[in-house]
């Protein structure tokens, strides 16, 4: 097996670690500079979504494996990447619009808070272009029995040609 073929696989698993790491972050952090803190369940165990993005990443990997073997599975990682990217920016674009992101905000006590981007969203976008990139490059991949079915045929039709 050519080193090249195992590209997408390891594009998927990078791409699932990444989501794996993100749902643990914080979405969104108190700027520094400014007293507050958010509170959010982080501590405890990961909500129904995160748990669901992590499933959704070890499925890409799932589809990128069958890829070598059958290429229209590489669909798959492509549009659990797609999820993965779609749920970020709907996290994001949740606290950008309600409280505002790098503005100042009132917080506990009338006291101005301004709420910045953690880790997670970043963590997730690259998480799910990997992803992305995971399927479009496992589709432009030969399968593993393309080649080996091309040359049975091809000998089939040579010694058919003798007799």
């Amino acid at each position: 097996m050519r080193s090249h073929r195992l590209l997408p696989v390891a594009a998927a698993v990078a791409g699932a670690a990444a989501v794996a790491v993100g749902v643990h972050q914080g979405l969104v952090h108190v700027a520094s500079g400014y007293e507050g803190t958010i509170v959010t369940g982080w501590g405890r165990a990961l909500n129904h979504e995160e748990r669901l993005l992590v499933w959704v990443g070890a499925l890409g990997v799932a589809g990128a494996v069958g890829s070598l073997r059958w290429r229209p599975l590489a669909v798959l990682p492509a549009a659990t990447g797609g999820v993965v990217l779609l749920y970020a920016l709907r996290a994001s674009l949740h606290y950008a619009l309600d409280p505002g992101l790098y503005v100042e905000v009132s917080g506990y006590g009338d006291a101005p808070v301004r709420l910045v981007l953690g880790a997670e969203p970043f963590l997730l976008v690259a998480g799910g272009a990997l992803l992305v990139a995971a399927g479009v490059r496992g589709w432009r991949v030969e399968p593993a029995g393309a080649a080996e079915d091309e040359r049975s045929a091809v000998q089939s039709s040579v010694s058919s040609e003798r007799v």
